[in-house]
């Protein structure tokens, strides 16, 4: 997973750079007076802010999520996915979240359930078996035997494309989700940051050419 901290330092310069240019390309239509520069210079300063107090508090982690699992004579025995996090690793509980957040993002307004193939499921045993620490007895009467199996199956709510699900996504597409999403958070920031003042900018710069044809009209006024 690419650095969480260098992507900050990373927009936060590209985003002092763009605004340079983008003042230097105005300068002829941005007022050169110091309410002006106190906006351009306070609204850097708390993005300096933010940008130090996340590279501070920020705790690169590694983690390892158990998807795949296995009885022994008692003791259970797990596979595991490891990757990257800045957020925190991924549990029994959380791993939920990241689901609801991925279908919201491709939701297409369809209740899987009333589908000819129905709704994908992940299984989210092992994980739970891991963090209370069960052994194979105990996993086997909760999961296997109790309900029918059905106990720790997540419904990710996405429509099956066929009887087998081929569509379906697996852990680990799941927490690669969860890591671009921590990319996508910072990315969003810079970007609104960007939008910002170009709309600034461009405010200015009409305001400008507003002021100057209001003059200009004057001025031909007063010739008349």
């Amino acid at each position: 997973m690419f650095s969480i901290i260098t992507l900050y330092g990373i927009c936060h310069l590209t985003l002092a750079i763009l605004c340079v240019l983008m003042r230097f390309c105005l300068k002829n239509y941005i007022p050169k007076n110091n309410f002006v520069k106190m906006i351009e210079f306070f609204t850097y300063l708390v993005l300096t802010g933010h940008m130090i107090y996340k590279c501070l508090t920020l705790e690169h982690q590694y983690c390892e999520f158990h998807h795949l699992c296995y009885g022994g004579v008692e003791n259970m025995h797990y596979h595991s996915i490891s990757y990257d996090s800045y957020t925190g690793c991924l549990d029994s509980s959380s791993i939920g979240d990241v689901i609801n957040n991925y279908y919201e993002v491709v939701d297409n307004g369809i209740d899987c359930e009333t589908t000819e193939y129905g709704c994908c499921h992940i299984e989210n045993k092992c994980e739970t078996s891991y963090e209370f620490d069960m052994n194979f007895t105990e996993y086997q009467k909760y999961y296997i035997l109790e309900e029918g199996g059905s106990r720790g199956v997540i419904n990710t709510f996405i429509t099956k494309n066929n009887p087998m699900g081929d569509n379906c996504l697996s852990h680990i597409n799941y927490i690669n989700f969860y890591e671009d999403y921590q990319i996508h958070n910072v990315l969003f920031i810079y970007f609104l940051a960007f939008d910002g003042y170009i709309v600034f900018y461009i405010i200015l710069a009409c305001m400008d050419c507003c002021k100057d044809k209001n003059e200009f009209e004057r001025v031909q006024q007063g010739s008349v």
